[in-house]
């Protein structure tokens, strides 16, 4: 089976997801000498909930041999996990979970490091009803930039955590600059290479942008992640579940929302199977500023394998969307493709649960 969602397609259906409510999502491991346990990075959730995860580990670039290990219980009760990987530069990414109630998602790390280091675990957790909890959450940058930028877009006052969602033209090559505890950082982004970048910034130090190509725009938005704490908040949170789902008629779209309103749109995907239910899956995920990407479940619903992009099932990307009531923007998904004897083998298929989440900063 292939399941294909398509983002930000161009025409409005008339099911719209509701708004929904935002939890924030932070701890720190400061001070780190020694390998991390296993550790909770908050409290077991009385119901079935998805998350998004984001991980910042601080090490200099030319001796990186530290990772992050994020693992979960999914909603089929099967065990997951998935490393954030050590590369040049610090770690740095973010990725979807869907986690069942009653058990808490942790983070470990694994390698080795000769001298002392940090990480910093921020995120949301998404949620079909309930109050809002990003009492702690608030918007730091917000601007747009034309014709190349070669400046400080904010100087904290005081150490802190930030995701920063950056969306580009097709030209220009930008680079991300700050400060952590192990000195300044860098991370180089291209049309190919936007997105999101969980940032840990020392206070008075700033937050820089270099960079830039001819008539091509850059968005750049970022939250700050202060005390998790009840309360309203910047962000907007649209949701659709598709729960123990097994149509795959085509064409078949529904509408997660449409917007009059421009503004920088994170995204976040996940799928899992219902184990001993058919054969494998395939999910992909494709749109403006979103790469495409294809993940594999086996029959267990345990992570396969998936070309460029490591398992398990989740994807997430952010992007500027123009809207106005003249011109709006709707943000669709594609349910299914089943592939099957005959090709393409229109059919019920085996139960499959999704969700789709799409925050407006």
């Amino acid at each position: 089976m292939k399941i294909v969602f398509t983002a930000l397609a161009l025409f409005a259906l008339s099911a719209t997801a509701a708004h929904a409510a935002v939890s924030e999502i932070r701890k720190d491991f400061l001070n780190q000498t020694s390998l991390i346990a296993p550790t909770p990075f908050i409290s077991a959730p009385g119901a079935t909930g998805s998350y998004l995860v984001c991980v910042y580990l601080d090490q200099p670039g030319s001796e990186n041999e530290l990772s992050a290990i994020l693992r979960w219980t999914d909603e089929n009760s099967v065990r997951q996990s998935f490393a954030f990987a050590a590369r040049s530069g610090p770690i740095s990414e973010c990725y979807p979970i869907r986690n069942l109630g009653g058990t808490a998602p942790t983070m470990e790390t694994d390698g080795a490091y000769p001298g002392t280091y940090e990480l910093f675990v921020t995120g949301f957790g998404f949620w079909p009803t309930g109050a809002q909890a990003q009492g702690g959450i608030t918007e730091s940058i917000h601007r747009q930039l034309i014709n190349g930028f070669d400046g400080v877009l904010l100087t904290p006052a005081a150490t802190g955590d930030y995701l920063v969602a950056i969306s580009l033209g097709e030209g220009g090559v930008w680079t991300l600059g700050w400060t952590d505890f192990i000195g300044p950082q860098t991370i180089t982004i291209s049309a190919a290479v936007g997105g999101l970048f969980p940032i840990h910034v020392l206070g008075g130090s700033g937050i820089t942008l270099l960079g830039g190509g001819l008539d091509e725009p850059v968005y750049v938005d970022a939250v700050h992640f202060g005390t998790p704490s009840a309360g309203s908040g910047p962000l907007t949170d649209y949701e659709l579940n598709l729960l123990n789902y097994t149509d795959v008629s085509w064409p078949n779209k529904i509408n997660v929302l449409t917007s009059t309103t421009p503004g920088m749109y994170l995204f976040a995907g996940n799928m899992a199977r219902v184990p001993g239910n058919g054969g494998p899956a395939q999910f992909e995920v494709w749109g403006d500023n979103l790469p495409l990407q294809i993940l594999d479940v086996t029959p267990s619903g345990a992570p396969g394998t998936n070309g460029t992009f490591a398992p398990p099932v989740g994807m997430v990307g952010a992007g500027y969307r123009n809207g106005s009531v003249d011109n709006p923007f709707s943000f669709d998904v594609t349910t299914a493709i089943n592939y099957g004897t005959p090709y393409p083998g229109w059919g019920s298929v085996p139960p499959y649960s999704a969700e789709i989440d799409v925050i407006k900063f």
